[in-house]
């Protein structure tokens, strides 16, 4: 039986990965699109670009990662560093495939008002409705779910540098997403704080 599961579990880790970053590149460019300008915010401070190394870094890995373990690439540091069982690979897949999920509605709810780093220009408003009313940040908490189902179905020391690489890289950018709502909203924000939690 792992056998027959064993080829789409193998490339499984990839094509989630994959997909979730061309959905992000379109999602981006889109809102680019419709609000006549860059939803791309990254490089106003050398934090934010630290950031943004650090962010590129642990996804270039995570993606060497997870296509070195599908074309059986074999480098030390790619491939799993212990037998993962069949029902453990799909595990981690479902987990990713639900922090795909869970990104993308919470991308949904924030609409035209998405951004990639912290925007030049205040935004129109603050979000605080749909998932944003269980956590201050489920787009992150999305992707982070979606590193752990990753590092779940593939243990390999790239993958987990990778997410471990990932998660601070999150850590920064909700620091200093948090720094520019205060300033941005004030009281309103101060009291969204108070009602939501940072993560869950």
């Amino acid at each position: 039986m792992d056998e027959v599961f064993a080829h789409p579990l193998r490339i499984g880790p990839f094509v989630v990965l994959a997909t979730t970053c061309f959905w992000l590149f379109v999602a981006t460019r889109r809102v680019s699109r419709e609000i006549g300008g860059k939803a791309y915010g990254f490089g106003g401070t050398a934090r934010q670009r630290w950031a943004q190394r650090l962010f590129r870094a642990s996804v270039a890995g995570a993606l060497l990662a997870t296509l070195g373990h599908a074309i059986r690439l074999g480098w030390v540091g790619v491939e799993a560093i212990a037998v993962v069982p069949t029902a453990l690979v799909a595990a981690g897949l479902v987990l990713a495939m639900g922090g795909l999920v869970l990104t993308v509605v919470a991308r949904s709810d924030m609409g035209r008002r998405w951004r990639v780093g912290v925007p030049e220009k205040d935004p129109e408003a603050l979000v605080t409705t749909g998932l944003f009313a269980l956590s201050r940040n489920p787009v992150f908490v999305g992707m982070l779910t979606l590193a752990a189902g990753l590092v779940m179905a593939l243990p390999s020391a790239l993958m987990i540098v990778s997410a471990l690489g990932f998660w601070l890289a999150c850590e920064m950018q909700v620091r200093d997403e948090e720094r520019f709502l205060e300033g941005a909203f004030g009281p309103s924000y101060a009291d969204y704080k108070q009602r939501v939690r940072r993560w869950l």
